[in-house]
C-alpha cells in the first residue's frame, strides 16, 4: 500500500475516533442531567436560588435562627450579613436552613448534601437550640416564666441540663456535619465555616431584685404571698442560664479541634455576651382588679391596685410574643390584716416576652459574626480570613 494510502486510513479512523468521542461525551452530560433531574428536588443545587450576584457562595444552614422565624427575610441574619457586608465583596446567599432542624435532620435532611453541591466558600451554622430536650429550655420552660410558674420553670430548666444525653448527642452530630464541612474544605481552599452560639433570651436572676420588690410591694394587699412567689423567679433564671451556656460549651467544645487543625478557618461565633443588655422584655403587670376591706362589716368598701414592672430590657433583641394572662391565683390578702381583706377579683398580664431574634437581633449577629475575633495569637478577624481587608470594628451591638 501506498504511503497516501495509509495516511488516509490513519486520517479516517483518527476522525472517527474523534467523532466518536464526542458523542460518547455528549450521551454521558446527557445521561448525568437525567440523573440529576430524577434525584429530589431539595439535593439539587439548581433547587436553591442565590440571593445577590454570585462570585463567591455563602451557605446558611441550620434552625430558626438563620430561617428568620417571626421576622422578614430582609431581617434575617444571613440577608443582613449579605447586604451590609458579604455582597460588596463579590458574595452570593443560598440560605438553606429551616424552622424545627435539629441536628440529626440537618445531617440526613437535605442541608447538608445541599452545601455539598453548593460548593461554598462561606458557611454560618446555628443549630442544637430545638434538638430535644434542649428546645424546652425556650418552649415549655418559656411557657411556665410567662405563666408565673417558677417552681415549675426551675424543674423544667434543670431536667434540661442534667440531660447528658441530649448534649452529647447534639455534640457529636455536631462532629459528623463538621467533619464534612472538613471534606468539603479539601476542595475549597479558602473555604471559612463559622458555627454559632446561642444567646439566653432571658433576664439574668442578679438583675430582677428591686424590680421584683417594688412589683410586689405595689400589690398593697398581697405584698407577702407575692414576694413569696416571685422570689422563686431568680433561681428559675439562673438554672436556665445556666443550661444555655452548657449548650453553648458542648458547640464550642465540638468546634474547637476543628479550629486547631485547620488554622482557624472553623470559627465558633457566641453571642451570648452582646445580648446581655438586649433579653427580652418582661413586663408586668399584677392587678388586684376587687378587693374588699373590712369584709363583713359595716364599713366594708371596695377598691383596686395595679403594680407594673419591667423585669427585661428596655430594648430587646427579642420578637415580643404573645401575652401572658394566666389568672395569678398565687395572690392572697396579707393575713395579718383584720377584719380581714378578700382579694375577689385579681388578673395579670405579662407582655413582651419572646425567644426568637427581631431585627436588631439578627443585626447584632451579622455584625458578630463578620468581625468575630478571639484574643487567642495570631487569630484574625472572620472577615479578614474572607479576604477582606477592613479594620476591625467592635462598635456593634450597642
Amino acid at each position: 500500500m501506498s504511503p497516501v494510502g495509509a495516511n488516509q486510513r490513519v486520517c479516517r479512523a483518527s476522525c472517527f475516533c474523534r467523532v466518536c468521542t464526542g458523542r460518547i461525551a455528549t450521551f454521558a452530560w446527557f445521561v448525568l442531567g437525567l440523573i440529576l433531574l430524577a434525584l429530589p428536588g431539595e439535593v439539587q443545587a439548581q433547587s436553591v436560588e442565590p440571593e445577590g450576584v454570585c462570585g463567591d457562595k455563602y451557605i446558611a444552614s441550620g434552625d430558626h435562627i438563620p430561617a428568620g422565624h417571626e421576622v422578614s427575610e430582609s431581617e434575617r441574619y444571613p440577608n443582613q450579613l449579605l447586604t451590609d457586608h458579604l455582597e460588596t465583596y463579590g458574595f452570593c446567599l443560598f440560605n438553606i436552613a429551616k424552622n424545627e432542624t435539629t441536628s440529626s435532620n440537618l445531617i440526613t435532611g437535605e442541608q447538608l448534601s445541599q452545601t455539598w453541591n453548593l460548593r461554598p466558600d462561606f458557611i454560618t451554622l446555628t443549630i442544637g437550640g430545638e434538638n430535644a430536650t434542649i428546645i424546652n429550655l425556650i418552649d415549655s420552660c418559656f411557657d411556665k416564666v410567662k405563666d408565673h410558674d417558677f417552681l415549675g420553670a426551675s424543674a423544667c430548666a434543670a431536667a434540661v441540663y442534667a440531660n447528658e444525653a441530649a448534649y452529647n448527642s447534639l455534640y457529636y452530630n455536631l462532629l459528623t456535619t463538621l467533619q464534612q464541612y472538613k471534606v468539603i474544605m479539601a476542595g475549597r481552599p479558602h473555604l471559612i465555616v463559622a458555627v454559632t452560639g446561642y444567646p439566653n433570651p432571658y433576664p439574668r436572676a442578679t438583675e430582677v431584685l428591686d424590680e421584683i420588690a417594688l412589683l410586689c410591694t405595689g400589690t398593697v394587699d398581697a405584698i407577702i404571698s407575692c414576694t413569696i412567689r416571685w422570689v422563686q423567679l431568680p433561681p428559675a433564671l439562673l438554672i436556665l442560664d445556666n443550661a444555655i451556656k452548657k449548650l453553648n460549651s458542648t458547640i464550642e467544645k465540638a468546634v474547637k479541634p476543628f479550629a486547631i487543625g485547620y488554622q482557624n478557618r472553623f470559627v465558633f461565633v457566641n453571642p451570648y455576651d452582646k445580648f446581655a443588655s438586649h433579653v427580652m422584655k418582661m413586663d408586668v403587670t399584677l392587678k388586684l382588679d376587687q378587693v374588699c376591706h373590712l369584709c363583713g362589716t359595716q364599713y366594708q368598701y371596695r377598691d383596686q391596685h395595679s403594680s407594673n414592672q419591667n423585669l427585661g430590657s428596655s430594648d430587646p433583641y427579642f420578637v415580643e410574643g404573645t401575652d401572658g394572662t394566666k389568672s395569678p391565683n398565687y395572690l392572697f390578702a396579707d393575713q395579718f390584716i383584720s377584719p380581714p381583706v378578700v382579694l375577689e377579683r385579681k388578673s395579670q398580664t405579662t407582655k413582651g416576652m419572646g425567644i426568637h431574634p427581631n431585627d436588631k437581633g439578627h443585626k447584632c449577629l451579622s455584625d458578630l459574626i463578620w468581625e468575630w475575633d478571639t484574643p487567642e495569637p495570631g487569630v484574625t478577624p472572620l472577615k479578614w480570613k474572607l479576604g477582606v481587608a477592613e479594620p476591625p470594628n467592635s462598635d456593634i451591638c450597642e
